[in-house]
């Protein structure tokens, strides 16, 4: 029984590593993993915390609307 608690407890490292390498991959991939990683990137690196919130604001900013007699853009 000692064996393998000593197993299970040496395993649980790699395999946490592992799991983190495919987040990171995934999160890269698919653009996912800011609101999980945010926290982290703010303890670190504020700047960049505070850069990423500036270019997600100005992303979900709507363009406005053309007013009645604007011609049709090109």
């Amino acid at each position: 029984m000692d064996f393998l608690g000593a197993v299970a407890t040496l395993a649980c490292l790699p395999v946490s590593l592992a799991v983190f390498a495919w987040f990171a991959a995934r999160a890269r991939r698919q653009g996912g993993g800011h609101s999980l990683m945010a926290p982290f990137e703010d303890m670190w690196d504020p700047g960049s915390h505070r850069t990423h919130i500036e270019v997600q604001v100005r992303h979900d900013r709507r363009a406005p609307a053309p007013a009645p007699g604007d011609p049709p853009p090109p």
